[in-house]
């Protein structure tokens, strides 16, 4: 769901809203109380062009034929009235539309992907041993070779550049990562698509592999580069594209940003810290040209 635009009076916010649901469109509106402006919100991505070019037109000429026949129909206009009619809540001291309590009833179940990629990363981990098979684990590695080139990859083993985000080496490992992975990922991947979402994964997996073994050399493993991407992305979404509907509580925030530091402080021995600045590098990228070309488009 994504809000497209915002009216100043309340007549004119429920014509358009009422023309969008006479075209079809899954739409809501809502009232900030602390500002008197009414919001519209689009609930599928597939119409979110669409609406925001019929806002465009109703804005340039809210009289056009197209909104008066639609939007003032008998039904329309019956909920309308209604609408206006209808007792006003007391001023509060907060929204009365709020979008922390959205985003906190939001569908919290894993996307399919999402789930995919945590049951592999399990499966991996016990099959390893708990990440004690160096043989299997071997194989997850960029590269099982210490001389900085790359040889498997350069070999035809392409795969070698993502396989590292499957490996994980203590239970707390693991975890950390795959809660962050259902958290972010599910997000990501509802509201912007599997494919979109899978392809994102393993840009952030193939740059974060890469920073770590051109930095470190290759004896990592982890989903924490993604995650970290995954994390970039969203949090530059919030603060620029708020929007968007993606949510971050500010104690993960902290946590994540916190984490980072730390490790590279020196705390935290074997940790990939660079593997974690490559992803949120990329993600604060992505998140940013995302957060560009829509508030482009809106002008």
């Amino acid at each position: 769901m994504r809000r497209i635009g915002e009216f100043d009076q309340e007549k004119s916010a429920l014509k358009f809203w009422s023309f969008l649901k006479g075209q079809g469109i899954d739409s809501t509106l809502e009232k900030d109380d602390d500002d008197q402006k009414w919001s519209i919100w689009v609930a599928e991505e597939d119409n979110i062009n669409r609406s925001i070019e019929e806002l465009k037109e109703f804005l340039a000429d809210p009289e056009a034929k197209k909104f008066i026949s639609i939007a003032t129909g008998p039904m329309e206009k019956a909920k309308i009235e209604e609408h206006e009619e209808s007792p006003k809540p007391k001023r509060q001291g907060f929204k009365e539309y709020k979008l922390r309590e959205k985003w906190a009833s939001r569908d919290r179940s894993s996307g399919t992907l999402t789930l995919a990629l945590i049951i592999t990363c399990a499966a991996v981990y016990l099959l390893s041993g708990l990440g004690s098979n160096t043989e299997l684990v071997g194989k997850f590695f960029i590269s099982e070779k210490l001389d900085g080139r790359l040889s498997e990859f350069v070999a035809g083993e392409i795969w070698r550049i993502f396989t590292p985000m499957f490996l994980h080496f203590s239970f707390f490992h693991i975890l950390f990562n795959m809660w962050w992975l259902h958290d972010l990922g599910s997000q990501i991947e509802k509201k912007k698509g599997p494919k979109h979402f899978i392809s994102f994964v393993l840009i952030l997996a193939a740059v974060s592999n890469l920073t770590q073994f051109w930095m470190e050399g290759p004896a990592f493993g982890g989903m924490s580069g993604v995650v970290y991407g995954l994390f970039g992305y969203i949090w530059i979404k919030c603060k620029y594209d708020p929007g968007d509907g993606f949510f971050l509580d500010p104690f993960a925030s902290i946590l994540i940003f916190g984490f980072l530091i730390y490790g590279f402080a020196g705390g935290g021995a074997g940790v990939a810290n660079w593997a974690h600045a490559g992803g949120l590098l990329v993600g604060l990228a992505w998140g940013y040209g995302s957060a560009l070309r829509w508030n482009l488009g809106k002008s």
